[in-house]
């Protein structure tokens, strides 16, 4: 049985480095991922690499010292090893999952840029499409713009729709002009 458990902990700790020296976390390679509202599956994480490694180098290391150091008898152990080694292996990749967070985008949506004041670069017109610089989470983002009305180089403008990368724009009131 002793062989059992440190199979186990070589298996675990091997992919662990394996995963470790490519430099992957192995979030990408999961197939315990998420789904497209980004929740786990309900025993999805079982087909995860992460889980599965943790939980045999948690199972293969307890069980090793049970019966190593004489703590507790063959079956005892493969059952606190089993228990273990489960546990370890949900927490790591819950924990894991929960420090990743949902995905973030430097994508701006719509959303992100609409109702956002922006300052005239390139002068938008009618006829002709200009560029604005607006600030968007934060950064600097230069859009191309199109207007109604007649706008100069350095107006300030506020965002009122964005349709495939290029936004509307219009004269931002004069409360709104920084």
């Amino acid at each position: 049985m002793l062989s059992v458990f440190v199979a186990a902990l070589v298996i675990g700790l091997g992919t662990l480095l394996v995963q470790l020296a490519g430099g992957h976390d192995a979030g990408g390679h999961d197939a315990g991922g998420h789904d497209t509202d980004g929740h786990d599956g309900p025993l999805l994480f079982l087909a995860s690499i992460r889980f599965w490694a943790f939980a045999l180098l948690a199972f293969g290391l307890v069980g090793t010292m049970l019966l190593a150091f004489g703590f507790a008898g063959k079956l005892e152990a493969a059952i606190i090893a089993i228990i273990a080694g489960l546990a370890s292996g949900f927490v790591a990749h819950t924990v894991v999952r929960r420090l990743q967070g949902p995905g973030t985008s430097s994508v701006a949506s719509s959303k992100d840029v609409v109702g956002q004041v922006g300052r005239v670069i390139v002068p938008p017109s009618s006829e002709t499409r200009g560029k604005v610089r607006v600030s968007v989470r934060g950064s600097f983002v230069d859009y191309v713009a199109r207007s109604t009305e007649t706008l100069e180089a350095d107006d300030a403008v506020v965002v009122e729709e964005m349709e495939g990368g290029e936004v509307v724009v219009s004269r931002a009131p004069k409360e709104l002009t920084p």
